[in-house]
């Protein structure tokens, strides 16, 4: 037997327009059975459900919900453990630590609806779940749930841009690179990710740097809405003017408040673009560390077209390597935005003219699916011994873990810019709490890749210490910043804390109006939950 959800999206919408000028945006006597109803669930057709509602069965809370949804929306939308796809799915992630979560069951929505009932069902059986937009997350945990239910987006995967070329609708279901090969033939762009296989959600809701960020912000600073599924399946769009409250956590509050089913981005005329890497040797390391800290200073606001980030590794051929990515957002070669660099002797460039999606899949060449990842950061006030400093401490504690199989560290400098400052203050501003006056600043990011767990402990203690030392040495000069960056954080940093308490303290208000259950910080564990600390307290 199959129950399909009758309700519109217009009435649901319809109804959260209704509550949402109250100061508690779901009733005390809200009944998530009704709600079922209401999405077309007949509750006593199902006799898991039923014997919920009666307490009259003995099943785990994710059995019962698992097949509710099979009953519900049948097999095409949801995998079992025994099923080759599920298998499939679970080895799809990024990263080694995620693909060994074994969820009870993966759902695949394909509309809002879908993911109004399925949170009902969470909460009805007291199910605790997990949402996967791309599954770029390093940590295990934080995009699938160890027992739960895993949400898949896949299914969501809209891209529509509108007839006067001015925004995008994007579904969280989409990689970047799948967001600009469709837009591209429109001649427009978006503020997003700079990596292929990165996925829409989570990019967004922690921030979002992005090639354009110098000149308009980040990705959460040019989203025109979010339509989002809240803990009482009521699918709120959130603008600046309906629900500004949800529409300002949304950006860079992560997934704390509910499920966005999508983005509507603000578009901007876009042809082809420069861009690409360039790798130095080490003897021109002053030189590059000169030239980001010039962009960071002073050339970023004499030409906002301009990004840059500079990262350092090791490879076995070369020995320590810099490699800058380099980005114009215009089809103009080696702009004079640049001659620092073009003054610098490189070994290898890549840098040409491309469309936005071939800059991303170039920027993820060499990446490879399925191994150990972890990444951390921190950020810090602009300064060039600090550079210096960072760079020496990387290599220093280097040869304790460079024996390790597939080893691929870095460390990266990426400069958060006067523009990218005032960008973040548009509608309202954001969530982050970045405070213009004190900046420019950077983010001092850290990842890498390898084969196997047994090495888990001496990686991790790795970043872990230079952090540390990093950290010590900023605070003795007066360069310390509390933010972190929640996409490039480790399961070890709380970057929601780091908004600053009052942020802080307005996000709880947030979430305690359209979540007064605590849903979304209790039932979805994963990521960074506000006022949940570390996913992991034990730093190494």
């Amino acid at each position: 037997m199959r129950v399909t959800p009758a309700l519109s999206i217009g009435a649901l919408t319809a109804g959260a327009l209704a509550q949402s000028n109250a100061d508690t945006f779901e009733k005390a006597d809200f009944n998530i059975t009704e709600a079922l109803i209401g999405n077309g669930v007949n509750v006593s057709a199902i006799p898991e459900l039923s014997g919920l509602v009666h307490r009259t069965l003995d099943l785990s809370p994710c059995a019962i919900a698992c097949t509710s949804l099979k009953i519900i929306f049948g097999d095409s939308k949801l995998l079992s453990q025994s099923s080759p796809a599920y298998s499939t799915f679970t080895s799809g992630y990024w990263s080694a630590q995620q693909g060994a979560v074994q969820p009870h069951c993966v759902f695949k929505p394909s509309k809002a609806l879908d993911v109004s009932t399925v949170v009902l069902l969470t909460r009805l059986t007291n199910c605790p779940f997990a949402v996967k937009g791309g599954g770029h997350a390093a940590f295990g945990g934080a995009s699938s749930i160890d027992g739960g239910i895993t949400i898949s987006m896949e299914n969501l995967n809209k891209v529509s841009v509108s007839s006067d070329k001015k925004t995008v609708d994007v579904g969280p279901g989409n990689r970047w690179v799948d967001v600009y090969t469709a837009i591209e033939q429109h001649g427009v762009g978006v503020a997003g990710g700079r990596m292929a296989p990165v996925g829409v959600p989570g990019l967004i809701l922690g921030g979002g740097i992005n090639f354009f960020a110098n000149k308009i912000g980040w990705a959460c600073d040019n989203v025109a809405s979010y339509e989002i599924v809240t803990a009482s399946g009521v699918i709120v769009t959130a603008t600046p003017s309906a629900s500004p409250d949800l529409y300002w956590a949304l950006r860079g509050g992560g997934s704390n408040f509910g499920i966005v089913t999508n983005f509507k981005l603000n578009a901007f005329p876009l042809d082809k673009m420069w861009g690409g890497q360039r790798i130095y040797t080490e003897n021109n390391f002053p030189a590059i560390l000169d030239a980001i800290y010039s962009f960071a200073t002073t050339k970023s606001s004499q030409d906002t077209d301009a990004a840059e980030i500079i990262s350092f590794s090791y490879t076995p051929t070369i020995g320590k390597i810099g490699i800058a990515q380099l980005d114009y957002a215009q089809p103009v070669a080696n702009a004079s935005i640049f001659s620092d660099w073009n003054a610098i002797t490189h070994l290898q460039s890549t840098t040409d003219i491309h469309t936005l999606a071939e800059l991303t899949i170039m920027m993820n060449q060499g990446l490879t699916d399925g191994l150990r990842q972890t990444q951390w950061d921190v950020t810090f006030q602009v300064d060039r011994d600090l550079f210096t400093f960072l760079v020496n401490t990387f290599y220093a504690d280097f040869p304790t873990v460079q024996d390790a199989e597939s080893f691929f560290p870095s460390i990266s400098i990426q400069a958060i810019t006067a523009g990218q400052l005032k960008g973040m203050q548009k509608n309202g501003g954001n969530a982050l709490g970045l405070d213009a006056s004190k900046g420019p600043f950077f983010v001092m990011n850290m990842s890498s890749r390898w084969a196997k767990a047994s090495d888990d402990d001496r990686i991790l203690t790795f970043f872990s210490n230079i952090i540390k030392k990093v950290k010590t040495e900023a605070q003795s000069k007066g360069l310390d910043n509390e933010y972190i960056y929640m996409n490039y954080a480790s399961q070890f940093e709380d970057p929601i804390s780091s908004y600053g308490a009052a942020n802080v303290k307005k996000l709880k208000t947030v979430s305690a109006k359209y979540d007064p259950a605590s849903v979304f910080l209790d039932l979805m564990p994963g990521h960074f939950k506000l006022g949940k600390g570390a996913p992991n307290p034990n730093m190494p």
